[in-house]
């Protein structure tokens, strides 16, 4: 039997959607990563923390490129597109914790916490919010993270929603005064890489719009042969890739924050035929536009 990939993936976006809504805080507590693996361009609903024990490579975050090596800690937004490209290989490892949690049900335990509950609505929603930052002693983050997955792995597997909870109560309040003091010169700041940059600002201004390569190689001043395939050789994904998820990001929107037709959630971004916009979105997100608009909605 010929295996089916396309919809064995339709299949794992649906699961790993459902669990997003389920499981409103999931925690990924030093993972090695150092199997191949294939990464995606891609967002959540939910948000998202990722810090890095081992390891190197780079993260794409909307129009930005950024460096990230042992130490790095990055915080996503929800529907915030992001892609890594991390050097994996025998002498590389490659060592992570993640946190995904829904910022609507964790508000509610830090209610009880003023200054953490401002200090994650700074997070969710400044634009002076600082997403990516290197930590100036990472040898305490990693002994912290590593010292409560030893603990909780001896406790009973139906304490995990509590546990989750109060690990990330936790990891707020550790993270909350190093990201606070870091001053400008701390920051991580992006790559400068003029023509990636170009490009993801270019998508981003004109995804609604038919796509056209020939308009976008002018604005790199290159041919659209060669801006197709540097873009592919920088980034490791190719333009179209970053377009469509871009157009997902805003249909997703729309669809959870509008009462917008899903014909006019199509138009709007970028799809002015509605029966192709609903195969896209079906394909991308793992079930289709009327199925997620009937999903519960997602606060930040």
């Amino acid at each position: 039997m010929l295996f089916n990939y396309e919809l064995y993936e339709g299949r794992r976006k649906t699961m790993l959607f459902a669990d997003t809504l389920k499981r409103p805080i999931e925690l990924q507590l030093v993972v090695d990563r150092a199997a191949p693996y294939k990464e995606v361009f891609h967002f959540h609903p939910g948000a998202e923390i990722f810090y890095i024990h081992e390891g190197a490579g780079q993260v794409i975050v909307e129009q930005h490129l950024y460096e990230v090596k042992s130490g790095s800690l990055l915080f996503f937004r929800p529907f915030q597109p992001h892609y890594q490209q991390m050097e994996v290989g025998p002498e590389q490892p490659y060592i992570r914790s993640l946190f995904k949690y829904s910022p609507s049900y964790f508000a509610e335990f830090l209610k009880p916490f003023p200054s953490l509950y401002k200090f994650h609505d700074y997070l969710l929603h400044s634009d002076s919010v600082l997403q990516i930052q290197q930590l100036p002693a990472p040898e305490r983050m990693d002994y912290w993270v590593r010292d409560f997955d030893r603990r909780f792995r001896s406790r009973p597997v139906s304490d995990d929603l509590e546990r989750n909870a109060l690990f990330l109560l936790s990891l707020f309040q550790y993270i909350q005064p190093i990201w606070q003091s870091y001053s400008q010169a701390d920051v991580q700041q992006p790559t400068t890489d003029p023509f990636v940059v170009r490009i993801l600002k270019w998508i981003d201004e004109f995804y609604p719009e038919e796509f056209q390569l020939e308009s976008l190689a002018r604005v790199a001043h290159m041919s659209p042969n060669h801006v197709s395939y540097l873009f592919q050789k920088t980034t490791g994904k190719t333009i179209t890739d970053f377009l469509t998820i871009r157009r997902m990001k805003q249909a997703s929107m729309l669809l959870q924050t509008t009462s917008l037709s899903v014909q006019e959630v199509g138009e709007r971004s970028g799809y002015p035929n509605s029966s192709y916009f609903c195969q896209v979105f079906k394909k991308h997100m793992g079930m289709t536009p009327g199925q997620f608009r009937s999903q519960p909605p997602l606060r930040t």
